[in-house]
Formats: structure tokens, sequence, C-alpha cells
């Protein structure tokens, strides 16, 4: 997020150090409508964090326009810092765990901050708190009171007008994002009659539009993404649970197309064979997000690909739901059937409503696409000064779903169906979370299984029998394991 004043140029919170501080003594920056300093934490009659004191500064800078709150520094009888003098804080333990839950339990909603101590040759501490200009006003303290920043104090707003452009914001803060989800990619007519199912997912830093890349324009910029994208993922395997012998796999979805789209960057994978079906398709904003449409990988019990030639649960399935049974056979003529025009009999499947209008989605083919998805996702923000410390948002649609569940070749997941029975959707299309004022799931990029968890959250928009009992990890790396096996 962009502040109006930052007297660090352009640091965060985080990146701060006993330099910085000084610097703000130097400078003689005052105490004002971006600076609050505090000799102490603010406390109560009875010597206990003033929840009240602090929820009251923390919400005024969320509602005017950020700033920086900081406790250890003197201000007396002047607004300019006449000393560095830091608080003792053995006495507190996991200090900004217990600020971090007073702020958001006595402000709402939860505006966005950022908390840092900083050590002090004397040993003390300061602490920094760094509140940006929070896009979705007003925030209100637990008494109910909006506050703003006025010179150098908190004020509580009573001008109805200054509440209703603080609401405006928030309004287009939440319809912005609603017209960000919208993915205008064209089914060839083959897609479209064979009804085809499409993830489309939407990836954003947070707050929505307070990231810009600062060379998005350039050639330079242009061909980065295009090695970032175009260029294979090495994943390292280590021995689990049933695979021996797997040191590491290759893995590229193919792209080989990309261009610029006025404000964006397009990336396709085009095939030789086939450039009018719609593929997995990549749209980069100047803003650092993107837009995913993936066409999700369907197996039809009656012709499975090779490597599920011997699979347990589509064996399950098949036999359930569309048992072998013996076929008489007549030549085909002219003349109607008699004895004379029979062949020997043939054990085929039952030609039932599993066999001929139900498909499966290859739920281990969607994990390892987000898995290289995500990683170019974070290595093309991290290439360009995003701190993968901070949050994304993610939004999620699925369309074509109806009739059609989540397939793993996993034994514990035919347990899980031998017992629940087939999650077959009964939705066509499905939103992840509801598209609706703005919504969005939290995720942190630095997680590792940050791929699972964007999976999990689209695979049980699907359906997933007991989903928190199915073993993510172990599917995907069998899945990688098949992929080195059978390169093809």
């Amino acid at each position: 997020m962009n502040h109006i004043f930052n007297p660090f140029f352009k640091k965060k919170v985080a990146d701060l150090e006993v330099n910085d501080l000084l610097c703000l003594q130097e400078k003689q920056i005052c105490e004002g409508w971006y600076v609050e300093y505090k000799r102490d934490i603010p406390k109560g009659s009875n010597n206990k964090f003033d929840n009240i004191k602090i929820a009251k500064s923390i919400s005024s800078f969320a509602n005017t326009k950020g700033g920086w709150i900081f406790w250890g520094i003197t201000c007396e009888n002047t607004n300019f810092p006449n000393a560095i003098n830091g608080i003792d804080l053995q006495d507190y333990r996991n200090i900004e765990d217990q600020i971090s839950q007073i702020i958001n339990s006595n402000v709402s909603p939860k505006p966005i901050y950022g908390i840092k101590i900083i050590a002090l040759p004397n040993g003390k501490d300061v602490i920094a708190i760094q509140v940006d200009p929070s896009p979705e006003p007003p925030y209100i303290t637990s008494q109910g009171i909006i506050y703003q920043r006025e010179n150098n104090e908190s004020k509580p707003i009573k001008d109805r007008y200054i509440i209703e452009k603080l609401n405006e914001k928030t309004e287009l803060y939440r319809k912005s994002i609603e017209n960000f989800s919208t993915f205008d990619l064209t089914m060839s007519k083959a897609q479209d009659g064979a009804n085809q199912t499409f993830l489309e997912l939407y990836l954003f830093p947070t707050p929505f539009g307070g990231f810009q890349f600062e060379n998005f324009r350039t050639s330079d910029f242009f061909n980065k993404i295009a090695y970032r994208f175009y260029d294979n993922m090495t994943i390292a395997l280590e021995q689990e649970a049933g695979i021996v012998g797997v040191n590491k796999a290759t893995l590229n979805l193919g792209f080989n197309s990309i261009y610029n789209n006025g404000s964006s960057i397009i990336i396709r994978s085009l095939l030789e064979e086939n450039i009018i079906d719609k593929t997995t398709t990549i749209e980069l904003f100047e803003d650092g997000n993107i837009k995913v449409s993936i066409p999700l990988n369907e197996i039809q019990g009656f012709n499975p690909p090779r490597k599920y030639d011997e699979s347990q649960v589509l064996n399950y399935l098949l036999d359930k739901y569309s048992p072998y049974e013996v076929k008489e056979r007549y030549n085909v003529g002219m003349f109607s059937r008699n004895l004379s025009d029979r062949q020997p009999p043939v054990k085929e499947r039952a030609n039932s409503d599993f066999f001929t209008f139900f498909r499966l989605i290859d739920g281990a083919d969607i994990l390892v696409k987000l898995m290289i998805i995500i990683r170019k996702y974070k290595d093309v923000l991290n290439d360009n000064g995003f701190d993968l410390n901070e949050k994304i948002g993610m939004r999620a649609k699925l369309t074509n779903c109806w009739r059609k569940f989540v397939f793993f070749d996993d034994i514990d997941y035919l347990e899980k169906i031998k017992l629940f029975n087939v999650p077959v959707s009964p939705k066509d299309e499905i939103e992840m979370p509801k598209f609706i004022n703005g919504s969005y799931n939290d995720l942190n990029l630095q997680s590792d299984n940050i791929a699972f968890e964007i999976g999990k959250i689209v695979l049980q928009g699907i359906g997933l029998p007991d989903a928190d009992g199915i073993n993510l990890t172990k599917i995907v790396f069998q899945e990688l394991t098949r992929i080195i096996q059978s390169p093809e």
C-alpha cells in the first residue's frame, strides 16, 4: 500500500532498524496527521493494556490516511521526538501477539497493520506499528465509536457526510474485486459440446490494488515473465509411503505463447494440433493480480488414461455402477435375428447412467497444475519486490460441474467412497467463496502448502467425502511418481 507520508522512504515496518528511529529525531519528524509517539504502552489504572486507547489510535489512522505509532519514544512539551528511551519488555510474553489480539478484538473490520519490536542499545525496545489507509472503512472500535486522525489527535467522527464517504470507499473497493472476478474467454464449439469443466482462479495481493509492478510495461519485464512461465519446474521428492527410488520430477504446463493485451500480459499453452480450444491461460496485471483458467482433466470410466488401467478405485466404481454382463451378439444384416445369425456371447460393461453420463475429475492432476502455477506466481511476485509475508486474496469458480465428481486413485480414498458413496456434484457452477460483496479467502504465500490449501478449497467446492481425512500430499507424490515413470 502506498502511503501519503512515510518517514522512512518506502520502508515497511518489518524493515525498520535502530538507525531509522534515530532519523525520526534527527529529521525532527513531528507528531501529527501520520505519526504518533508514546513514551510507554497505553495502560489503564490497573497497569494493564488500555484496549480502548489502543483501538482508538489504530482505528483513527485506518479511517484516515494511515500512519505510524511508536511506543517507547518520548514527545514531551513539543510535537517532536526528544528521546528514544524504549520500554522494558522483559515482563511481557509474546507482546506482538498480545497487541494483535487487542487490535483484532477491538477494531472492526480488521484493519491492515504491521508490528515490529526494535531492540535499542540500552537493552530496551521500541514498539513500531504501521497502519495502512485500510480499504474497507469505517473501522469501528468495540465501543461503537468511529475515529479519525486530526492533527496529532484521534477524534470521534460526528459528521454524517464523512461517514457516508467512508462507506462509499468500501463499496468501491468491494465492487473492484467483483469486477475483477470475471474471465471472458471464448470456448470452442467442441469444448462447449463436450460440457468441459473449467476452473477459474483469481489471486491478488491484499489489500486489492495496493501493490504495483514498477516496470510492468518494459520489454525487460515482459521477457522475465516469459522466462518464468516457459521454464520447467523441478520438484525434489523424498521417500514417502509406498514411493521408492524417486528423486525429482520436472514439470511444465506447456506455456508457449505470451503477449501484451493492453493493461495485462496473457500467457497460454497452445497445442500445435489444436490452437482453437481454450487451454490453460493466465492473465497477469500491473497490480500483481492474476486470473487463471484451467480446463480440468476429465475421465470417462469406459476409456480411462493408461495410467489408471489398474486403478482399484476406478474398477470398484465400474463394478458397482456398470457391472459386467453377458450380452448376446448377432450378425448385422437385413434379415431378422435368428439362431443362424448368432455369434458367441461377449462379456461387457452394462450401459448404465454412470457409464454413459458421469465424468470423473482428476483431482491429482488439479493439484499438480496448481503447484506449478502457484510456484511461478510466487516467483514473479518475489522477483519484483513483493513481500511474500503479505497475504493474498483468492477466489475460485468452477463451471460445468453437474454430474461430475473428484477422482483420486488412492486406496484410502476408495475406503471413503465405500463408506460415504460417490460425491456427485448437483451444481453446475460453484463459487468459492460465494462471489458477493468482495468476499475472498485470505492465504499466506509463504506457506509451503499454499497450493494444497487452494486445491483443497477447489476440490471441496466440487465435493469431497471427509475432506480433512484425505492426505493430499501423499496423493500428489503418487501422481508425480506416475509422471516420472510414464512421462508421455
